[in-house]
């Protein structure tokens, strides 16, 4: 029963793929399903041809052996044309299956409002899986699918053959299939289940030969000689997968050569009879040539059946991941219809978070008030809860309980693209994109009309046209991955990715670290100047460095989660101990390094 329910599922898997096929161009799937069976009956019609051909001539009386023959060539013409325009047809098709198939996953991954699922590493596995087979699984599925339609049409007609010569050996051929098609598909079925479960492993793989052959980390790499411990984890973590996989080879192996021996040898009993009987003269001469070639096409149509199944199976099995990913819901909390408007005040209420599989709250009923235009530093010691704050407010996470709201509105009821349009966020682990300078700048709102003196506007507001940035013009791509490519510094990229903020003309402005590489000096000027610029904005800025926190009009101190203070600079500091501590030994370690013989410190 559960080998019936495990066919059952492939068909419908197949059925369901095919189904995505005909999305991708329902003229071009049309015209490979005409094309197919042509293309598959056409050996059985010249084997046939080929019989009476050879009666014709062997009884002597040749009445239609001109008709015979004029056919016999038209559908041997007609066997070699279909061939290459089976191969066109699914070349066009393939192209835009692969089109679509990538489209999808992009698509679906803009549907995902909140970025908790990229922090799950089960979707991650699968993610990964999907982008990284996507180039070659819709060639895949094409192929083999359509490889095992033709085989089976071959096989029918075949077996409808070779029954008119000897039923009971056609009987025996096509019973070995049944038992070897469904070892194989087992089998194929552990293995692709062995690859999946091992996917964490085959990203290790990726990451540790990726490690030493990246420019990121050579310097280290080569400092301390790293070469050994990686190719020593590289090997560990192949040996795991080969170790698992290979089993199944081996089966597959074994299984494999025992129906062909048996397959062969129902082969040669049946041959041996077939020229008995011409000998005897119960059967015409043609037979003996029709038989031995018709045979080596059902064994090899066997084969292939198996060999395409088995592999075909493999490919529904992603295209049945594929299937869960496209069927992930992530929109509840996500369908406000609510148009912003312009606010007077934002007010965070019993803000909480927890990770949908930790049982710690990583925000803890937070709740503050802010009002337009206000400046506030959100500060902490590290796992306060800083930038999940933001995040949460941005509404990349979504909540566990509590929530924001703008002049009484919650930010559920509004449209999601209308509520997030009024924010421009620069985070600490800020994109470096391969684009050219232009386009990492206007990412930020690329529907404007805006001119590239917009563009060098932001780029001067936030420093990087000073220096070595005031040399590179909007036009040059950045990065390593293209041709005429140029790699910047972090400090470089730091005010790249500011830029994008002064660009955009966006009510709320939230700074999650952003000028963590740069010099303090320079961070000073850069804070400076962005809430010159950002006056009439509201900001939230993230921050470690105490010193920043003088150009804010509050400070949210948080800590474990918890609301610690909620006041100005000058307040907290005469009221709150934990808050005055950490000032002063931020302080105290710049007096230190600038004074290092006063305090008697070595540097």
């Amino acid at each position: 029963m559960k080998k019936f329910q495990s066919v059952l599922h492939y068909l419908k898997l197949y059925i369901k793929s095919f189904q995505f096929v005909c999305g991708s161009s329902g003229k071009l799937t049309a015209a490979l399903l005409l094309l197919i069976p042509v293309q598959a009956l056409l050996p059985t019609v010249t084997l046939y041809l080929t019989n009476r051909i050879i009666s014709q001539v062997q009884s002597g009386h040749p009445n239609r052996l001109s008709l015979l023959l004029a056919v016999w060539g038209i559908a041997f013409v007609a066997g070699n044309l279909a061939s290459p325009m089976v191969t066109f047809v699914q070349g066009q098709l393939t192209d835009r299956l692969t089109y679509r198939l990538n489209f999808s996953i992009m698509e679906q991954s803009e549907k995902l409002q909140t970025i908790d699922h990229y922090e799950d590493s089960g979707f991650r596995d699968q993610l990964s899986l999907l982008s990284s087979e996507s180039s070659w699984r819709p060639v895949n599925l094409l192929v083999f699918g359509s490889s095992l339609m033709m085989n089976v049409v071959s096989l029918v007609s075949m077996f409808v053959l070779l029954c008119s010569f000897q039923p009971v050996i056609a009987a025996l051929l096509f019973t070995a299939l049944i038992p070897q098609g469904v070892l194989s598909y087992k089998i194929q079925q552990q293995a692709f289940e062995t690859l999946v479960s091992n996917s964490e492993d085959s990203r290790k793989l990726a990451y540790y030969s990726g490690t030493l052959l990246s420019a990121e980390h050579i310097k280290e790499v080569r400092l301390y000689h790293l070469y050994g411990f990686f190719q020593n984890k590289y090997r560990s973590a192949y040996r795991r997968i080969h170790a698992s996989v290979q089993k199944g080879r081996i089966r597959q192996w074994i299984f494999a050569s025992v129906f062909l021996i048996l397959t062969g040898a129902v082969s040669v009993l049946g041959f041996c009879q077939i020229t008995y009987a011409v000998c005897g003269h119960r059967l015409d001469i043609g037979t003996i040539l029709v038989y031995t070639s018709a045979i080596v096409y059902t064994i090899q149509g066997i084969s292939r059946f198996v060999e395409d199944s088995s592999l075909l199976y493999d490919t529904l099995l992603y295209m049945s991941d594929l299937f869960a990913y496209l069927a992930i819901e992530n929109t509840a909390g996500f369908n406000g219809t609510k148009e912003w408007t312009d606010f007077g005040e934002m007010k965070v209420e019993n803000l909480s978070f927890r990770y949908p599989q930790g049982e710690k709250q990583v925000l803890d009923k937070v709740s503050f008030s802010v009002k337009k235009g206000e400046k506030i530093a959100i500060v902490g010691e590290n796992g306060a809860g800083k930038s999940t704050l933001v995040k949460l407010i941005l509404r990349l996470y979504r909540q566990s309980g509590g929530t924001v709201k703008f002049d009484g509105v919650c930010f559920e009821e509004f449209d999601i693209e209308s509520y997030r349009k009024q924010f421009c966020a620069v985070f600490q682990d800020f994109s470096r994109f391969d684009l050219t300078v232009r386009e990492n700048v206007t990412l930020s709102e690329v529907c404007t009309q805006k001119t590239d003196e917009d563009v060098l506007a932001a780029l001067r507001q936030s420093g990087f046209a000073e220096g070595a940035g005031g040399e590179i013009s909007c036009g040059q791509m950045l990065g390593k991955r293209f041709g005429d490519s140029r790699e910047l510094s972090g400090g470089q990229w730091q005010k790249l990715a500011l830029a994008r903020a002064f660009y955009m003309d966006a009510d709320i402005l939230i700074l999650d670290e952003p000028t963590a590489a740069l010099d303090p000096g320079t961070e000073f000027l850069v804070f400076g100047k962005f809430m010159e610029l950002s006056k009439d904005k509201t900001v939230l800025f993230v921050t470690h460095r105490m010193a920043s926190v003088v150009n804010a009009d509050k400070v949210l101190f948080l800590g474990a989660g918890r609301v610690l203070g909620f006041d100005t600079h000058e307040a907290l500091l005469g009221t709150n101990e934990r808050y005055r501590e950490i000032c002063r030994m931020q302080a105290s370690m710049y007096q230190d390094i600038q004074n290092p013989k006063k305090n008697g410190s070595k540097v």
